[in-house]
């Protein structure tokens, strides 16, 4: 649950410099706790629909700064 957040997210797990899960359009309104079976040492959060757009899925690699 995201206490007050207003949209909903894609939330991307991320493993030395991998995508290793994406959770998408994950509802702000969900209860779901949500626990990816690899071990992730960043998650990014961005609006849902973004991981789409954008083309990101698990495997890529993805800098953060």
């Amino acid at each position: 649950w995201m206490k007050d957040m207003k949209f909903d997210l894609d939330i991307i797990w991320v493993s030395d410099g991998r995508i290793v899960y994406i959770k998408k359009n994950f509802s702000r309104k969900s209860e779901e706790v949500v626990i990816p079976e690899f071990k992730a040492d960043k998650v990014l959060e961005i609006t849902a629909g973004l991981s789409d757009k954008y083309g990101f899925k698990a495997g890529d690699t993805l800098k953060i700064y």
